[in-house]
């Protein structure tokens, strides 16, 4: 095999990175995108060599490490206490956000409070061309980035052999959204390709697909070093093809999910946790393909007794940030000028008409909420308010809450922006005692986020508290 001096030299022409939006008129190598995944011709799989994993038992301590290490800045890293296991051998990935308030985990990057962790397991076992395979409910909110890639950086020659699927997509197209996947395979930081995907384009009816639609995808790719060519796919349709920047030194496999430094690429992570889910990961070796030995090493792994040991029940994921208003000390208003803030996902305002100040209108107050919990009091004007992204056509939730008081909720649909606004839902608020209100929410055409408002009028208040929106 050539080494990577001389591909490099073969590649200088490319002054620049390679980037573009896959669509069904790419045809690279006899593939095309949207067609079913297949092998190349007299390509023959090492099955004496494959691994498959379907974690009944938790994580196996002889394939995986468990990562335990930070890259980039601005995040917590990824850290064994995000990863466990489900009775049904489902690993869980947990990823917590901007507004994580539970103080429960540490981070091990320059963020250390808990937020912008994430999850992830290393194989022990190195791997080089073959069929890569995982089967996973990706991790459903913006800002954190679910990934299954290839990986091995050799400092001494600034190797850098990636191949990666990586979740949400559209950082390229734009807007960032689950519509697309992101496909991108690298030999240095220098010498890549990106293909940003829009999963729609690969069916002829143009059928909608939303990737984190809380239901299993398999998504994988196909590394051939003879020819060079990486073929990527989800749910057996091909989603890009590259015949450049071709991998082929000895490398070890990744999942999991993390938090890169920069929005641009995942978005902002604006939620408090969420999880990803892996059914299997699967690898088969390709027989007779070549490649340069290496041995990948490894910087930061948890150690045998930070392994899971038990499994979890099935989570069942609030996407109200901090919807008990428990972990919430104070809403630390600050100035008596203040006309909004924002406190771990809860934006505090007041209508325009009223004069009174933010902290004499909006308050939490422990003691007076569902089982003498805290709540969230608002009165003469208050509004409180929050976002939740990532919600497309058809989605459903339960929303509920309980309140009482005099004021309303609002929930509002939105399109590629807050200006956009193309359903809203009202439930009027008239309670002496704490009420239990549920609602089916069933996110229209068009629709991007949503949007969770509460308010009340001069001269009345409103207590809310245990607000849930959870997936049908």
């Amino acid at each position: 095999m050539k080494g990577l001096k001389n591909k490099i030299i073969a590649l200088l022409l490319l002054s620049f990175v390679v980037s573009g939006c896959a669509n069904t008129t790419n045809e690279t190598a006899g593939f095309k995108t949207g067609d079913d995944i297949k092998l190349l011709d007299n390509i023959k799989m090492d099955y004496d060599n494959a691994i498959f994993d379907d974690f009944a038992n938790g994580v196996n301590k002889s394939n995986w490490y468990i990562g335990n290490q930070a890259w980039g800045g601005g995040n917590g890293g990824v850290i064994p206490a995000n990863v466990n296991y489900t009775d049904d051998g489902v690993l869980v990935f947990t990823a917590n956000g901007k507004y994580y308030s539970d103080n429960d985990v540490r981070g091990v990057g320059d963020v250390k409070d808990g937020r912008y962790t994430g999850a992830a397991i290393i194989s022990k076992f190195k791997v080089r061309s073959g069929r890569f395979e995982v089967k996973m409910k990706v991790l459903p909110r913006q800002g954190a980035c679910t990934a299954f890639w290839v990986y091995a950086n050799d400092t001494q020659t600034g190797a850098n052999h990636e191949i990666d699927i990586e979740l949400p997509g559209g950082n390229i197209e734009r807007p960032v959204t689950f519509e697309n996947v992101l496909n991108t395979n690298y030999i240095t930081e220098e010498f890549r390709q990106s293909q940003d995907t829009k999963m729609s384009s690969l069916y002829e009816d143009g059928k909608e697909v939303y990737l984190n639609d809380g239901e299993w995808h398999v998504f994988g790719f196909d590394w051939y070093t003879n020819p060079e060519l990486v073929v990527y796919y989800v749910d057996g349709k091909v989603t890009a093809v590259s015949d450049i920047f071709v991998p082929f030194m000895e490398s070890r496999l990744w999942l999991g999910c993390w938090f890169p430094v920069t929005s641009s690429f995942v978005g902002t992570a604006e939620f408090e946790k969420d999880n990803m889910y892996v059914d299997y990961v699967k690898y088969i070796p390709f027989l007779n393909q070549p490649y340069e030995e290496f041995d990948p090493p490894i910087s930061g792994y948890a150690l045998e007794n930070e392994y899971p040991t038990s499994p979890i029940p099935v989570p069942n994921i609030n996407k109200i940030s901090n919807g008990t208003f428990e972990n919430i000390a104070s809403l630390n208003i600050g100035s008596a000028l203040a006309n909004e803030v924002e406190v771990y996902g809860w934006h505090l305002t007041k209508k325009l008409s009223e004069d009174k100040n933010l902290e004499e209108v909006v308050e939490i107050i422990d003691g007076v909420g569902f089982d003498n919990s805290k709540a969230l009091i608002l009165k003469d004007g208050a509004v409180v308010y929050q976002t939740i992204d990532s919600v497309y056509h058809n989605f459903k939730y339960d929303f509920s809450f309980h309140a009482k008081g005099k004021g309303r909720a609002i929930v509002a649909f939105y399109g590629k922006t807050t200006s956009e606004t193309l359903d809203t839902i009202t439930i009027n608020i008239d309670e002496e005692d704490l009420t239990l209100f549920t609602k089916e929410l069933i996110a229209p055409q068009n629709c991007q986020s949503i949007m969770i408002n509460f308010d009340t009028s001069d001269g009345n208040s409103l207590l809310i508290d245990n607000l849930s929106l959870l997936n049908k």
